[in-house]
């Protein structure tokens, strides 16, 4: 694969299945209008948002089963290069339940154990491509962990990218964040609820969010951003550098799930470009955006992005 690649990291990935309803209603048989699969888990989203950038974009994850062979051959259609590790287990199967008024609901499958010899596989076949086939190469580490892998699994990917020269991007939650912050990637992308878990205080105002921002930045990751949903994200650029904001215009929004995987293939796109500033935010935020109205999550469409660049509100708050 020539020239730089994103190299979508799943460690948990699964089939989203999306199902429209008129309304949800517990306790009672709901019959859906309409039901579709796709190849899913935050990587994939990734990986086919960078795709639409026209990047390089490399899946590597474990799959199992029928489902797991579906989402290689989805990935695959899009021209994502997939390195699969596969497992005896069958990939998992996310639901995403959308109903008339907007409402969505997601009930989303534990992942299975990966066994000692796919897990020993997984970690040989990331550190083998960054080092070779996929040099140069950002590593975008994406989504949770199944059961069995400790949370400091992503901690050892960290480490052997940067022997390879990788940059790495990382967007994960709970202990696994917190373990992965700690190694000092260049990037985190976390949601509001994850930045004041890591942080240890809930994050209300624009000012707690920028303080914690620039928290997680001054622990030793090169750079963070926040996302805030409709009200866009916040950037600290670097430590002792700029922070940003970016708002969206008001949309009509199919879905929301996949936008911050969007936002990050946007920030991973950039560094290999070497772009910075208010153009790399008003990309990110744009991509993000743009996965609110496409048809499947990640699924963004490059002249959607294109159009709402010069929408988005960007300001420089320090």
């Amino acid at each position: 694969m020539a020239g730089p690649t994103i190299v979508c990291l799943s460690a948990n990935p699964a089939m989203d299945r999306r199902l429209r309803v008129e309304s949800l209603t517990v306790g009672e048989v709901n019959r859906a209008k309409s039901g579709h699969g796709f190849a899913g888990g935050k990587a994939a989203h990734v990986a086919m948002s960078a795709r639409a950038l026209a990047a390089n974009a490399v899946w590597i994850g474990f799959l199992g089963g029928a489902i797991g062979e579906e989402c290689a051959r989805q990935l695959e259609s899009l021209g994502i290069q997939v390195a699969a590790i596969r497992t005896e287990s069958s990939t998992r199967v996310n639901l995403e339940i959308i109903e008339d008024s907007g409402e969505i609901t997601e009930l989303l499958e534990p992942g299975v154990e990966p066994s000692v010899e796919e897990r020993d596989k997984f970690l040989q076949a990331c550190v083998r491509g960054m080092r070779e086939e996929w040099k140069p190469a950002v590593l975008a580490i994406s989504g949770s962990l199944p059961a069995g892998l400790k949370p400091d699994f992503y901690v050892s990917l960290i480490e052997a990218a940067r022997t390879a020269d990788a940059k790495v991007f990382v967007d994960t939650s709970g202990e696994a964040l917190r373990e992965s912050s700690k190694a000092r990637p260049d990037f985190v992308k976390l949601n509001r609820a994850e930045a004041g878990a890591l942080v240890g205080r809930p994050l209300t105002t624009v000012q707690e969010i920028v303080h914690a921002a620039g928290e997680i930045v001054e622990r030793g990751t090169r750079s963070a951003a926040i996302t805030l949903g409709s009200d866009g994200l916040i950037w600290v650029e670097s430590k002792n550098g700029p922070v940003w904001q970016a708002r969206p215009p008001l949309m009509k929004v199919i879905s929301t799930v996949g936008c911050g995987d969007a936002t990050l293939a946007a920030f991973a796109q950039v560094a290999i470009q070497g772009i910075g500033g208010e153009e790399a935010l008003r990309l990110a935020a744009a991509c993000g955006a743009a996965n609110c109205v496409a048809p499947r999550p990640g699924r963004i469409e490059f002249a959607t992005v294109q159009a709402l660049m010069p929408r988005i509100d960007v300001q420089q708050l320090s």
